[in-house]
């Protein structure tokens, strides 16, 4: 055992408090043809739905396909336990202090894992076009 083991729960407990947003996590679970339109009909199976904290880390501009586009990249803390989010997931912001971000839609590319696990961390993407 170390400190930072021995604290863990205090730790958990205190990441918990923080997490002052809800989202759902989600996972494309199928696609279906539809022959009228030709388009995939996509559906989804969540992987997790509760209190989050959405944090801001960085911007970036770019082009591509001769489209300007603007990649925002947030931080999206879940409680330590859930496991099953997966890179390409989609992380629907349903409420936050910040209107801005209330329904936005994010992708998650990259999963940071940490020996104490105190907080499960998302990296996503949201992609402004």
């Amino acid at each position: 055992m170390s400190i930072a083991t021995d604290l863990a729960t205090l730790f958990r407990t205190l990441w918990a408090d923080r997490f002052e947003d809800t989202c759902v996590v989600k996972a494309i679970s199928g696609e279906t043809l539809n022959t009228t339109t030709g388009s995939y009909v996509v559906t989804y199976s969540t992987s997790y739905s509760g209190a989050c904290l959405v944090r801001p880390r960085e911007r970036h501009d770019g082009i591509a396909g001769e489209d300007q586009h603007e990649l925002r990249w947030y931080n999206v803390y879940i409680p330590y336990t859930t496991t099953s989010a997966s890179v390409g997931d989609l992380v629907d912001v349903t409420s936050t202090t910040d209107s801005w971000l209330s329904g936005r839609q994010l992708v998650v590319r990259n999963i940071v894992g940490d020996t104490y696990n105190h907080r499960r961390q998302l990296e996503c993407e949201d992609d402004l076009g």
